[in-house]
């Protein structure tokens, strides 16, 4: 199948047809590795995170203090 690139801003841009994005599972907003390969362009869809991915990196060196601090500021009576 034949694409045209046209011009997006500063950018170049194609449409994916219909057909080739059911095939590849892709839907609107979904995110794409854009990499070449021996000349060729490659697109490969990125599954989003899990959260058992993003509680896996979570260490004692990145993990920030609590951030909820509801005691009173000023003259407010609680």
């Amino acid at each position: 199948m034949l694409a045209t690139v046209s011009k997006w801003g500063n950018s170049l841009a194609i449409r994916i047809p219909r057909g080739i994005a059911e095939d590849a599972h892709l839907e609107e907003g979904a995110t794409l590795d854009l990499r070449t390969e021996g000349g060729k362009i490659v697109a490969e869809p990125v599954a989003p995170p899990t959260l058992d991915s993003l509680l896996a990196a979570v260490t004692p060196e990145n993990l920030h203090h609590e951030q909820f601090d509801d005691r009173p500021r000023g003259v407010e009576a609680w």
